[in-house]
């Protein structure tokens, strides 16, 4: 018996089919569960984290959302005192939201072995340089324009994680503990857990209608605990927003209101997606 564990958020859904050690048999035979050494697992425990991290962004944060970067003009005694600063910023933010009628969403990590600094991603609600510089007045900030593609979230994830990691220390431990601090008002992506039949675990992976297979996801391995697994991830073709359909293959600058160049724009995405699922189909048949 193998399980298949879906985690649907607003642009991708992730796929793992598994065994376990209640299903697994070889030759017949159950197969034990195989130990896991320290390091694995916290390999393991970072793997999980990132999966964690991007579908929580995806789901959460839309196109034109704000990545922002806070430094120091000079460094703080202590983490705990840059713990102190964050915490005072966040006051202010939501107090700003809040008069705007908005409720805040974020994620940020603290990070730098050398130089204290803060990453985050809140959701808009038109923030202007000068008022970030009231809000933060211990340096300087940097402000970007957040993407919304299921890229941007698995790239700022993968990001996030690796700051986290870099800048590992017990002083930093201490202030900060988890890898990431992020409000209460996040919705979680939805997972669904099924039975497989053996007929339903095949070489080719058959996307739903609208997705792709990102076939760069696709990993086909042994667990830790020695048991085979399938993981890969599905991407939404189109994204439609204020009347919008984005193409990935179009020029970001051609993309303008109007149904004609929306309905164009769509065709060629449902072409574009159908080629990639096309282009996949054929490379698993030459196998």
């Amino acid at each position: 018996m193998r399980k298949r564990r879906k985690v649907i958020s607003k642009n991708m859904i992730e796929v793992l089919d598994h065994h376990t050690s209640r299903t697994y048999r070889k030759n017949g035979k159950r197969v034990k569960k195989k130990s896991i050494t320290p390091e694995a697992m916290k390999k393991q425990n970072e793997k999980q984290a990132e999966a964690m991290l991007r579908m929580l962004i995806d789901n959460n944060f839309n196109t034109n959302d704000c990545y922002l970067t806070l430094t120091y003009k000079e460094q703080p005694a202590t983490w705990e005192d840059a713990k102190k600063d964050m915490q005072n910023f966040m006051r202010r933010l939501k107090r700003r939201y809040k008069k705007l009628g908005k409720e805040l969403k974020y994620i940020y990590i603290a990070e730098g072995k050398t130089r204290i600094h803060f990453h985050m991603i809140i959701n808009n609600a038109e923030l202007y340089s000068d008022e970030i510089n009231e809000l933060w007045p211990h340096g300087m900030h940097k402000l970007m324009l957040y993407q919304g593609r299921a890229e941007d979230a698995i790239r700022l994830a993968s990001y996030f994680v690796k700051e986290k990691r870099s800048a590992c220390y017990s002083e930093k431990e201490d202030a900060f503990k988890r890898r990431w601090i992020s409000s209460k008002n996040l919705e979680k992506p939805k997972v669904k857990t099924e039975i497989l039949k053996p007929s339903e675990w095949r070489d080719y992976i058959q996307p739903p209608k609208g997705y792709y297979v990102e076939t760069d996801s696709i990993v086909e391995s042994v667990s830790d605990e020695g048991y085979p697994y399938r993981f890969y991830r599905l991407i939404k073709i189109e994204e439609v927003k204020n009347g919008i359909t984005k193409n990935r293959n179009c020029d970001r600058g051609s993309i303008r209101n109007g149904n004609s160049l929306s309905m164009e724009i769509s065709s060629e995405y449902r072409k574009w997606g159908k080629e990639v699922n096309d282009k996949y189909k054929s490379s698993v048949f030459k196998r």
